[in-house]
């Protein structure tokens, strides 16, 4: 049984000789990890790849990790110096502020209306995560759990209008905000249609701007549930299984994640593990949940400590998969990635 054998076992919530180990690691610490600008990384998926590779030669023991979030050089219209980095834009106006050494983040918008063509028409994040997949070897693939993104409809309304415009829509304009969202759902299903092609192992449905944090759980049931749902029906068909993330809290959406039919929670590190396996635990595997910010700053000896915590609380409820809540930090220890395959390791032998 390989990694991938092994990590899909666990999603199918089968009992495995081990917990698998696949901390969520995509742009920022595979490209520090190679040496490699971080912010040269968000624009190239070649290289993206690359450093992917070069993490999993570093970390032979983890068993996977992501393609997330990535800029392909088609989608940037222009690329303008600043004294911090660049700006980048991209197709469907939006601008990222791109710092050195840094991924991007949202900047600027010019879809301000419901009624713009664009947001039925626009897919700038799709090409950058298929490119980055089509650079990946046969071999990485077959052994590994690579969790491929696709960002869901809700996350891609915010990525091409702004968050702060979108939450304001589900208030004032929640008629106007769900039809554009039911307009992105068919170039979602295209996205999971094209990733399909390499059969990755896992399809991981990016739902971050859906968090408790940020809207309760009646926008959550209107706005992001449905679709999650209608992807991980599509995701099926291609016989692939399907793993939500969502950033920071659900706790009061908890009860209704297993709804969404996915094949597993990514649960960040806000929601205690057990309050989740109590949850959900037995419908649902579960792949989380060490605070990214504790694995940046604590010793290997901590990391190693809270890993096998983690697992011992899993004990019990197959389908628990180690992993970072979210994102692995571009500043993260290597040391510290090293502990948490280590425990996973050292917990099949006691």
């Amino acid at each position: 049984m390989n990694h991938r054998d092994l990590c899909l076992a666990a999603l199918r919530r089968e009992e495995t000789d081990r917990v698998p180990c696949v901390p969520l690691i995509d742009l920022s610490y595979a490209a520090a990890l190679a040496n490699v600008s971080v912010s040269d990384c968000f624009h190239a998926p070649a290289l993206h790849a690359r450093t992917l590779e070069q993490s999993l030669q570093r970390h032979p023991l983890i068993d996977g990790l992501s393609i997330n979030l990535i800029l392909a050089p088609e989608v940037i219209l222009d690329r303008q110096p600043t004294p911090d980095g660049c700006l980048s834009k991209t197709t469907g106006g939006v601008t990222w502020k791109v710092p050195h050494n840094d991924v991007g983040s949202l900047a600027a918008f010019e879809i301000t209306s419901f009624d713009d063509p664009r947001l039925a028409q626009v897919d700038n994040l799709r090409p950058g995560v298929c490119q980055t997949l089509k650079h990946l070897s046969s071999d990485t693939l077959a052994n590994y759990l690579v969790c491929v993104g696709v960002t869901g409809p809700f996350s891609q309304i915010v990525f091409l209008m702004g968050l702060d415009r979108v939450l304001l829509a589900t208030v004032d304009e929640p008629d106007e905000l769900q039809d554009a969202i039911e307009a992105r759902l068919p170039l979602a299903f295209d996205w999971v249609d094209e990733v399909a092609q390499w059969n990755p192992a896992a399809i991981w449905i990016g739902e971050g701007l859906a968090s408790a944090n940020l809207i309760g759980p009646d926008a959550y049931q209107r706005f992001v549930l449905p679709y999650e749902y209608a992807l991980a029906q599509h995701i099926r068909k291609h016989n692939i299984c399907s793993i939500l993330h969502i950033c920071g809290s659900v706790e009061p959406i908890i009860d209704l994640i297993p709804d969404s039919g996915c094949d597993a929670l990514e649960l960040d590190w806000p929601v205690p593990l057990d309050r989740a396996l109590q949850a959900i635990g037995s419908k649902m595997a579960i792949k989380g949940n060490l605070n990214t910010t504790t694995l940046v700053q604590q010793s290997p000896q901590k990391i190693y400590q809270l890993s096998r915590d983690l697992i011992q609380q899993a004990k019990g409820y197959p389908g628990f998969i180690l992993s970072s809540g979210c994102c692995v930090g571009r500043d993260t220890p290597p040391q510290n990635i090293d502990a948490m395959a280590q425990a996973s390791l050292d917990a099949a032998n006691t």
